[in-house]
């Protein structure tokens, strides 16, 4: 137990504590302004050496940015190009997204630069968001006689994603996405017998593996992008309930009566294609928060493939029952039972994402440098000297 004379120590030696870090950042910010003096003053041997300890113990990344630029500018002025290249390295690994400036910069700081890069490799990305689906109707089917009317009616649904872009330019990458999605549909029918109706609430669960190329915005706090690819949709789940309102005349009241039905939910999975393809377009905007962004995200995908398994709409033949055993009779429930059997068709889907992106900076000295601009900004100088 702390006797009550030994409190206030403790907290004094806390709080002493607690300010140490901050009297070493003060303490490097003086040693970085000192060698900014010296380098001003000419004397750069000794620059080095005054940033060392500093440079072993701060870890502010603003900091070492900055006392990194003065020892590759140091380096290059003593003509010790190993050295300017390894702290132009260390400026990237504190500021991945440094770029050196024509008209703020020593051009052959800037030429330095272009022997470098930090643009990231791989990109990773995660997401959520609503869809809705949309059907494209590619032949008409039904159980009755009599002419109907349908309508298919949007229903929300939901979608979860990873993804990752290898990065082939700062602008130019391939994005490979796996995506979780939640879709539904309701489909009303009017007419039947005259007066009967019912609908048709179908709810499907995929595993979504999206391919896209994608060009993107390199500058700005906001970041345009599109991009354009290809989808291989794989089934996983598909729910049904079907609700039946039977109208029947009554002379005795001499009014029409309804006998609402809803039938348990019915597993459809078996009379869907579960592999199917789509094609998609999107894009979006990223917004720049410190290295990282969080991005909002619109995309149009277009079904390729009709959903429906012609073969097994009414029975399910996959299992290889007997046409006389109850599982088979049952999985004629929807057609026998409840009047549905599917149109063919093929379904679109609209998806609004949000999300989170961390690029996977790796600094790195470049095989061939971009240095032809610089080349020319050099000459571009050279031919102003000799004019003046």
């Amino acid at each position: 137990m702390i006797r009550p004379l030994t409190k206030p120590f403790f907290l004094l030696v806390f709080s002493l504590m607690g300010l140490f870090p901050a009297f070493a950042q003060d303490e490097c910010e003086l040693v970085l302004n000192r060698a900014i003096e010296e380098f001003n003053a000419g004397h750069h041997y000794g620059i080095p050496a005054m940033l060392n300890e500093c440079l072993e113990r701060n870890q502010n990344r603003e900091w070492r940015q900055r006392a990194y630029l003065l020892l590759a500018e140091t380096y290059l002025l003593l003509e010790d190009p190993f050295g300017a290249e390894k702290s132009y390295l260390e400026v990237l690994r504190a500021n991945p997204e440094y770029k050196t400036d024509e008209a703020r910069d020593p051009i052959d700081l800037v030429y330095l630069s272009s022997k470098f890069t930090s643009t990231p490799i791989f990109t990773l990305s995660a997401k959520i968001g609503p869809n809705i689906s949309i059907i494209r109707k590619l032949v008409d089917r039904g159980t009755y006689a009599s002419e109907v009317n349908k309508q298919y009616r949007l229903k929300p649904g939901f979608q979860v994603g990873v993804g990752v872009d290898w990065n082939y330019s700062e602008r130019l990458s391939v994005m490979l996405e796996g995506n979780f999605v939640y879709s539904a549909y309701r489909q009303r029918i009017s007419g039947q017998f005259d007066r009967d109706e019912s609908s048709f609430f179908d709810r499907q669960t995929w595993v979504r593996i999206p391919l896209s190329i994608k060009y993107s915005a390199a500058q700005g706090q906001y970041r345009p992008y599109g991009y354009i690819g290809s989808s291989f949709d794989l089934l996983l789940g598909d729910r049904a309930t079907i609700q039946y309102k039977d109208q029947n005349y009554n002379p005795e009241t001499n009014r029409v009566e309804s006998i609402d039905r809803e039938s348990p939910i019915l597993k459809y999975k078996s009379k869907r294609n579960a592999i199917n393809y789509s094609v998609f377009v999107g894009g979006g905007v990223k917004y720049k928060l410190k290295l990282d962004y969080i991005f909002a995200d619109l995309r149009y995908s277009f079904g390729m493939t009709n959903i429906v398994d012609q073969d097994n709409s009414i029975f399910d033949y996959n299992k290889g029952q007997s046409p006389v055993t109850e599982g088979f009779q049952d999985s004629g429930d929807g057609t026998f039972r409840w009047g549905h059997i599917d149109d063919l068709f093929r379904m679109d889907n609209l998806f609004i994402s949000v999300g989170y992106i961390h690029p996977l900076y790796k600094p790195r000295k470049l095989k061939k440098a971009h240095s032809k601009s610089v080349l020319r900004s050099i000459k571009r100088q050279g031919d102003e000297v000799k004019v003046d």
